[in-house]
C-alpha cells in the first residue's frame, strides 16, 4: 500500500512512507496495550537494539505467484507511521494490482475523512509521538553499560546507587512506551474520525491523548531524576577509574539531552491535541484519493520479495505470509517494507473488507517471531473499511 493525497504532498508522503502488535478492534486495541503495562519492565528496552535494524525475514517465495497475486486487496491494518502519515485522514484504504504487456502496476486509494488542517495535527502528534520513542531508546542504550558497572569491582555505594537508578529507569521507560503507544492509537482513532459505539467522539480521543500525555511526563520527570542520579553519581566516582568515569559522563550527558527530546515532544502533543478539537471533525465528503504506481521483482529466486515504485521513490515490499481459501487463491497476505536508517512498515491485506480475528492475530504474532517489533514508534492501527461506497471507491 501506498497512498498520496496529491502530487503536491507525494514528496512529503513519499518520504514519510520511507522514514517509515496489535488491536483486535477499536476498543479491543486500547486494553490490548493497557495491558502492555503489565508486561515485564523492561521488555521496552529489551527490543530497543533489535529496534535498531531492519529484519530479515524471509518471504513465501515457494508459495508465491505474482500472477495470483493481481487484483484487488483491502487493507486491514497498518503500522501507526504509514496510516498517520502517508494515509493520513483517509479510510477504506485499497490496493489494485494489474499486468499489462509483461509490466505489473498498482493503484491504491481511499476516502478522506478529515481536514487537511486535522491532517496536519495529526501527522504532528505522530512524529512527536515517534521523536519521544526513539529519545526513550537512547536512554535504553545507556542501561547496559550502566548494569555492567553496578556489577563492577567499584565503589559499593555506587554500586547500589546505579542499581537502584537504572532499575527505575527502566520502570519508567516501559510506561512512557505504553502511555505513547495509547496516545497513538487515540491519535488514529481521530485519523479515520472512527467513533463507531460506545460514546467515543472527537472529544474523548482528544481527553484520551492529553491523559496519557500527562501520564507520560511523570515518566519523562522519572527519567530527569535519573539523569540527575546520574550526574550526582559520576561526581561521587572521582576517584574510580577513567573507564568507570567515562561511561558515567556519557551516560549522564545522553540521559539527559533524551529527556529534554521527550519533554519536546510531549508539549507538542499536547498543544497539537487542543488544536484537533477544532480542526479534527469528521467532514465525509467521500472524496476518493488515489496514487498509481508499479512493481518490479529485483531477484528471480527471491518472486516475493517485491519493489513498489512511485515516480522516481522505491521501497521493499515483501510478502513474508500468505492465507490461502478453500479454493487455493490467496485470501491475505502480510507484507513487510524497511529500509536501513530510513524506516519500516508493515501491512495486512485481505480479499475482503473484513477478516477474522485469529488471521490477523496469526499474523501480527508471525512479524514479532521473526524480529518485527513495532512498539510505541509505531504500533499497529486497524484500518477503517465501512460498507456501501467504501467497499469499492476505485
Amino acid at each position: 500500500m501506498l497512498l498520496v493525497k496529491d502530487e503536491a504532498s507525494m514528496a512529503h508522503r513519499l518520504c514519510s512512507f520511507m522514514i517509515l502488535i496489535v488491536v483486535a478492534a477499536v476498543t479491543a486495541h486500547r486494553s490490548d496495550a493497557i495491558s502492555a503495562k503489565q508486561q515485564p519492565p523492561s521488555s521496552f528496552c529489551t527490543r530497543a537494539e533489535a529496534s535498531r535494524q531492519c529484519a530479515n525475514p524471509p518471504t513465501v517465495d515457494a508459495d508465491f505467484n505474482v500472477e495470483e497475486y493481481l487484483g484487488r486487496w483491502y487493507e486491514i491494518g497498518s503500522t501507526a507511521t504509514f496510516k498517520l502519515l502517508s494515509e493520513t485522514g483517509l479510510i477504506c484504504n485499497q490496493a489494485f494490482y494489474s499486468s499489462s504487456s509483461g509490466k505489473l502496476s498498482l493503484l491504491n486509494s481511499g476516502l478522506t475523512v478529515i481536514s487537511p488542517l486535522a491532517a496536519a495535527d495529526v501527522s504532528a502528534i505522530n512524529f512527536a509521538g515517534r521523536g519521544s520513542c526513539a529519545a526513550a531508546r537512547e536512554v535504553c542504550y545507556q542501561l547496559p553499560a550502566l548494569v555492567k558497572l553496578s556489577q563492577s569491582k567499584c565503589n559499593p555505594a555506587l554500586r547500589r546507587q546505579l542499581a537502584s537508578s537504572v532499575k527505575a529507569a527502566g520502570l519508567a521507560l516501559h510506561r512512557l512506551a505504553s502511555d505513547v503507544s495509547l496516545i497513538q492509537q487515540a491519535n488514529g482513532e481521530i485519523n479515520q474520525a472512527n467513533y463507531p459505539s460506545g460514546g467515543r467522539t472527537l472529544q474523548s480521543s482528544v481527553a484520551d491523548i492529553k491523559k496519557f500525555t500527562k501520564e507520560a511526563e511523570y515518566q519523562q520527570d522519572a527519567i530527569a531524576q535519573f539523569a540527575a542520579e546520574l550526574n550526582k553519581t559520576r561526581a561521587k566516582a572521582r576517584k574510580e577509574s577513567a573507564e568507570i568515569q567515562n561511561t558515567l559522563n556519557s551516560a549522564a550527558l545522553k540521559v539527559s539531552q533524551s529527556s529534554a527530546a521527550i519533554e519536546v515532544g510531549l508539549n507538542t502533543m499536547k498543544v497539537r491535541a487542543k488544536s484537533l478539537l477544532s480542526t479534527g471533525q469528521p467532514i465525509n465528503n467521500g472524496n476518493v484519493y488515489s496514487v498509481p504506481g508499479t512493481i518490479t521483482q529485483p531477484n528471480a529466486t527471491s518472486p516475493a520479495k517485491l519493489e513498489v515504485s512511485i515516480f522516481t521513490s522505491r521501497a521493499p515490499y515483501w510478502i513474508i505470509a500468505l492465507e490461502k481459501a478453500k479454493d487455493g487463491a490467496y485470501s491475505a497476505a502480510l507484507i513487510y517494507s524497511c529500509q536501513q536508517g530510513v524506516g519500516k512498515s508493515l501491512f495486512v491485506l485481505s480479499r475482503e473488507p473484513t477478516m477474522a480475528m485469529a488471521t490477523l492475530h496469526g499474523f501480527l504474532s508471525k512479524a514479532e517471531s521473526l524480529g518485527i517489533y513495532n512498539d510505541c514508534e509505531d504500533p499497529f492501527l486497524l484500518t477503517l473499511q465501512r460498507g456501501g461506497t467504501c467497499g469499492r471507491p476505485l
